[in-house]
């Protein structure tokens, strides 16, 4: 059994703001390390044996706080970066239902249809992030494997994995410093389980 734990990087001040980040390299905010040092506690009882981590600074840095807790090495890769949001990042969402009013609609509505200008597609995002995972997997089979990501890559990764529609992306949460949790069978790689998802037990009492 290989188990897979997704994790999403600490809250940021755009996060706070309510500002769309995307490929924009944020840093944690007090919060967000906070937050990262309970996820790291809550994960202290957890045997991982890899950590990867998107190379954007929200994200490493998060893993960089769960891994001196661990005594483990972060792998960076590219290819588990958060989807690109061009023209929007830096944009609260009602600037965005503003300027792009019928773009936002079809993201919200028909998000296969998404198609901004200098933006990344669902269906790249989707295709970049399963290749790299299940890429990731094989490697390490039979390990607990933590990957430290975005809210928008860990939905649309679970929503491939398990085979759903991408209109589905609305109707579930990736919080900050939440933890999902994939099983998957050593005998069929492509047909995990979902044991957790959206954990921010840890985050109660902050």
């Amino acid at each position: 059994m290989t188990r897979l734990f997704l994790v999403r990087h600490g809250e940021t001040e755009w996060n706070k703001n309510g500002k769309v980040q995307g490929r924009t390299d944020i840093e944690l905010s007090s919060e967000g390390i906070m937050q990262a040092k309970l996820l790291a506690e809550r994960l202290m009882a957890e045997d991982i044996n890899v950590i990867y981590s998107s190379s954007l600074k929200r994200a490493h840095r998060t893993a960089e706080i769960i891994a001196e807790y661990k005594q483990c090495d972060v792998i960076k890769s590219d290819m588990i970066h958060e989807i690109c949001f061009g023209p929007w990042e830096g944009l609260a969402i009602n600037e965005i239902k503003a300027k792009y009013s019928e773009h936002f609609r079809v993201y919200r509505e028909d998000p296969v249809n998404f198609k901004l200008p200098g933006a990344e597609t669902f269906d790249d995002l989707t295709t970049r992030t399963y290749r790299a995972i299940i890429d990731i997997v094989n490697r390490h089979k039979g390990s607990n494997i933590l990957i430290v990501s975005h809210g928008v890559t860990i939905k649309a990764l679970i929503i491939k994995i398990l085979g759903m529609d991408i209109t589905a992306y609305k109707g579930f949460r990736i919080d900050n410093a939440s933890v999902s949790i994939l099983e998957f069978p050593d005998n069929n790689l492509e047909k995990p389980v979902v044991v957790c998802l959206n954990d921010i037990g840890h985050l109660e009492n902050v």
